[in-house]
């Protein structure tokens, strides 16, 4: 049973059983990330995600943690660029306590004022060590040139003037704009009944009922047009490359992800056959999408000697005009669904997964995930209709490029041409 149940606290329930396990994962999903942020106040809402951790009315930061140790369980978060996570993944007869615990993060918090300094500079030791790993550095670039002043091409984490100028009230007028019952789902999922689950979120999570407060940013006109870059002394050249794609609720999200797939999605791909084990040029190369309520992009990562940059460029582009050509054959075409099928398949065996798959349909589709649904739509995909596809999305001058590493002779605007 995988279903959204509207609850009289205001809650939507994203319920699934699973009876034939013995732990339960709970998800606290609120629809607020970077993308909802200006430029003055970004990285507000990851930071509120780590000083909701510092101590609340009956439970310092250290006793939330012992507290959820002692009961054998699983607590974390996370901020994406679109929603904010809170979850637990528990032995099914520990649900009511560490429910009790999450609840008590999230709807009394104190923020103490010294536990908010101390994770301030947390906060920024996570922010110097993103410059410090040269992919995702790229990979945050890109961004920044793909979506330009859009706050999707924001980091999520912020900027160090930001979090140094963040205070205490700040915090707790974030949390009372965001943190109400009508932007929020909590998704259960596990050893649990349909009775139970409804029991547990109307019992502990009680958040006020308020309008929210949106905010809505126009799109660019034209995406991309502008390499991002930061060079330093390192030995790899690090780029990667952005092109449009589909949202999160787009019924053609499959095509897409089969042919991203096919292009880079493994080891039998075409970047990876083509760039790494004929040319040698790479150690890695691989294509990836991020999709979001209303709009996407797909990129392609590699990782080269400075000297072979330029190479690896004509490499990966011989690459994708020969997938706009040609397509998929029907050997690679059914290898690409196969391997959807498997990330499919296999993330709906666990239960952390399924929790935070339906949270996310329910927090942005209010529907529930079914993947029993998706795998029959997959089983139906037409090769000539995705193959049709492939041009729209790589054919094009939208494009976003992030580059980390040593100046080279090879001018990066070629990459736009």
């Amino acid at each position: 049973m995988n279903e959204i149940i509207a609850l009289p606290n205001g809650i939507r329930l994203a319920y699934q059983n699973i009876p034939y396990i013995h732990s339960v994962s709970l998800g606290v999903f609120v629809k607020i990330g970077s993308r909802n942020e200006l430029s003055t106040d970004n990285g507000i809402a990851h930071f509120t995600e780590h000083v909701l951790f510092k101590g609340t009315e009956k439970r310092s930061a250290f006793d939330l943690v012992k507290e959820m140790d002692s009961l054998g369980a699983n607590m974390n978060a996370f901020t994406s660029k679109e929603l904010t996570g809170f979850y637990f993944q528990c032995i099914d007869d520990t649900v009511d306590e560490c429910a009790d615990v999450l609840s008590d993060l999230l709807l009394h918090s104190t923020f103490p004022a010294e536990e908010v300094e101390k994770e301030r500079g947390v906060v920024l030791e996570e922010i110097d060590m993103v410059y410090d790993i040269p992919d995702d550095l790229s990979q945050e670039l890109c961004s920044a040139s793909f979506w330009k002043e859009h706050p999707l091409g924001k980091n999520i984490l912020g900027t160090r003037e930001n979090v140094e100028r963040f205070t205490r009230d700040d915090v707790i007028s974030f949390v009372s704009s965001h943190y109400v019952a009508e932007n929020i789902v909590v998704s259960v999922c596990g050893n649990i009944s349909r009775e139970r689950a409804v029991e547990v979120v109307l019992k502990y999570f009680n958040f006020p009922s308020r309008p929210v407060q949106k905010r809505s940013f126009e799109f660019p006109a034209a995406r991309g047009g502008k390499v991002e870059a930061c060079f330093k002394e390192i030995e790899q050249a690090n780029l990667t490359i952005a092109f449009p794609s589909l949202s999160y609720a787009d019924p053609r999200l499959l095509g897409v992800s089969v042919l991203s797939c096919a292009l880079g999605g493994g080891m039998s791909s075409i970047l990876f056959q083509e760039v790494r084990e004929k040319l040698g040029l790479v150690y890695s190369v691989y294509n990836y999408l991020s999709t979001y309520e209303d709009t996407g992009a797909q990129c392609i990562y590699l990782g080269t000697n400075p000297k072979n940059l330029k190479k690896a460029v004509d490499a990966v582009k011989k690459c994708i005009d020969g997938f706009c050509k040609s397509g998929m054959d029907e050997e690679s075409f059914h290898r690409a669904k196969q391997q959807v099928k498997g990330s499919l398949t296999l993330g709906g065996e666990s239960s952390m997964s399924l929790m935070r798959t339906n949270g996310k349909s329910a927090l942005f589709l209010n529907r529930p995930f079914d993947v029993d649904e998706r795998l029959a739509i997959l089983e139906k995909l037409d090769r000539e209709e995705v193959n049709a596809m492939i041009p729209a999305f790589f054919k094009t001058n939208e494009v976003g490029v992030g580059y980390v590493g040593k100046r080279t002779s090879f001018d990066l605007t070629e990459i736009y041409k």
